[in-house]
């Protein structure tokens, strides 16, 4: 049985939505499977050319462009999110490191000379 092109756009619509969800609780391990399953669906969407017309309109009534805007909008804001943490962790593990380092150097100036 073949699916309208809407039944497709609904199930996107509704996959980008969980993606939100998923992003506001910052549960990472289960949004990799989440966007394949997305594009698994964009792929349904695409081989389905006769329909690009259909699609645009559907597109519109169901207002996917506003939630794609805050998926994109959410995504940027996470990445950053975990790029500071990234960056913050390696600055105290090279900050834990030098210190580490200083009871180890050669100590020339407690010698007796």
């Amino acid at each position: 049985m073949k699916r309208t092109v809407e039944e497709i756009m609904t199930d996107y619509k509704n996959c980008t939505e969980n993606i939100i969800d998923i992003l506001k609780k910052d549960d990472f391990d289960s949004l990799q499977d989440n966007m394949k399953i997305r594009q698994n669906i964009l792929d349904k969407l695409i081989s389905n050319d006769s329909k690009k017309e259909e699609a645009r309109k559907i597109y519109k009534k169901l207002d996917i462009g506003r939630i794609e805007n805050e998926v994109e909008k959410l995504m940027e804001e996470k990445t950053s999110y975990v790029k500071k943490k990234l960056k913050n962790i390696s600055i105290n593990k090279t900050a834990s490191s030098a210190y580490g380092n200083v009871g180890n150097s050669a100590k020339i100036f407690s010698k007796k000379i």
